[in-house]
């Protein structure tokens, strides 16, 4: 087609027109979006749905659950908040929300003691929990805190060398500590020398690498505490055995020699050190119920259950893979050695022990063992499903009503696997097929334009 100068000014209308009405589609669509609003939920569940846990810890409330939100109507959080209560709501009947404009409420944001705008004060039985930050795990692990009946100490050994559920050092345990405290539980540190007995009615008491020798009372301290009933979080440390042999004896268990290795640590972990085991061979157990991933242990000791004693009913947590083994000699050359006493796997890293107490209405007695203290640690807590892990054993271990709101879970959409026949044709249509319609496509104009 030959163009002229009429033909030239209709194609330039023909592109105004096309311009304005983008623009007013683009308008309409801004207006329809501030007038209505439409939610949807491309996930794998097909609607929204919030962590189990969540739904069910709502669904727990014995008394109503009240929200004060505390954002201007033109706050750019306000939005955010009020979709974030509503989830709430839809899940619990006893959960209330309002939304209070500081400006015009400043005799609620001193009562309340609220510091900055979204931030959101809970209401729960007389108690109250403010959240800074409306995100849904501050938010609800504030409603974890509350629904928390019991304030029962968790109470830590110290004054051997222990890790320290409030230490900062990596071999600490103070960033589980942390966690442990926004999930509403009493830490307290308990120095045998300033008491005469551990309380029997503590949620749990932690063992954790004592560096020097129990004095006798101590010892004994610790026994009449477990023949009270008391529940045990021991995680077992180098000299464990020499130390606290009295507790191996008196629980009926046993160490292998040596520490588990992984022979294909570099392969797997990227380290020279057959020390990291990594293992996700989790046993069917309720404190277990919502460990996704790997566990990572270091220098790992391998339990063993020789003979059970005080009517103990003993469970496995945690087994290594069939690959690893207890070493007893060279880390830098190793070899399996039967004749050493090494054993080939799955070998036992972790069980449990319970029994029913004598006592009327006492319930059951619960005891954990790790044969690793460092995964717990700061240096290692963030590693695969440690956090998950030590988070599910402590709420077995205290009973917890809501046992327990999975910190740091990944959404279940975050990964696309895809096998290698969906990979190759992915790849055809990206790097030949398109590239290749692209280029015949611009001959084409090109061959047609050359010939008008």
């Amino acid at each position: 087609m030959r163009m002229n100068r009429r033909s030239r000014l209709l194609l330039r209308l023909q592109s105004l027109l096309l311009a304005l009405a983008v623009v007013s589609a683009l308008g309409l669509l801004a207006w329809l979006t501030m007038r209505y609003q439409w939610v949807g939920d491309l996930s794998d569940a097909r609607h929204q749905r919030m962590p189990e846990a969540t739904v069910e810890l709502l669904q727990g409330l014995e008394a109503p659950l009240e929200a004060v939100a505390f954002v201007a109507p033109d706050d750019v959080l306000h939005d955010h908040v009020t979709q974030l209560l509503e989830r709430y709501q839809r899940h619990a009947t006893e959960f209330r929300y309002r939304i209070v404009n500081p400006d015009a409420r400043p005799d609620l944001v001193r009562e309340m003691g609220v510091e900055s705008a979204g931030e959101i004060v809970l209401s729960y039985r007389g108690r109250q929990e403010r959240v800074k930050a409306p995100t849904e795990p501050r938010l609800s692990a504030a409603v974890q805190r509350l629904g928390r009946s019991s304030d029962r100490p968790l109470l830590f050994l110290t004054g051997h060398g222990e890790r320290s559920l409030l230490g900062e050092a990596n071999h600490d345990l103070g960033a589980f500590g942390a966690y442990l405290a926004e999930r509403g539980h009493q830490l307290e540190p308990l120095r045998p020398g300033s008491a005469e007995a551990i309380p029997a009615d503590a949620e749990l008491l932690l063992i954790a690498g004592p560096r020097s020798d129990w004095l006798p009372g101590t010892r004994t301290m610790l026994t009449d505490y477990l023949e009270q009933g008391g529940n045990l979080l021991w995680l077992v440390d180098d000299g464990d055995q020499d130390r606290l042999g009295f507790l191996f004896d008196y629980l009926g268990l046993d160490l292998l020699p040596g520490v588990v290795v992984e022979p294909r640590a570099e392969q797997l972990l990227g380290v020279d050190d057959p020390r990291f085991v990594v293992s996700d061979d989790y046993a069917d157990h309720t404190a277990l119920d919502r460990v996704q991933g790997v566990s990572l242990l270091v220098a790992a000791r391998a339990l063993d259950v020789p003979d059970p004693e005080r009517g103990w009913s003993v469970q496995p947590l945690l087994r290594s893979e069939a690959r690893h083994w207890n070493a007893t000699g060279d880390l830098d050359a190793l070899r399996f050695q039967p004749e050493a006493g090494e054993q080939q796997g799955p070998l036992l890293l972790g069980l449990s022990l319970s029994r029913q107490l004598n006592q009327p209405g006492a319930g059951e007695q619960r005891i954990v063992v790790m044969g690793d203290a460092d995964w717990l640690s700061n240096a290692y807590l963030g590693n695969g499903a440690n956090l998950q892990l030590g988070l599910g054993l402590v709420d077995w271990l205290s009973e917890a009503a809501q046992a327990g709101l999975v910190a740091g879970r990944a959404s279940l959409d975050q990964r696309l696997a895809l096998g290698q026949p969906w990979l190759l044709g992915m790849g055809i249509v990206f790097l030949l097929v398109l590239p290749s319609s692209c280029l015949l496509a611009a001959a084409l104009l090109w061959w047609r334009r050359r010939r008008a």
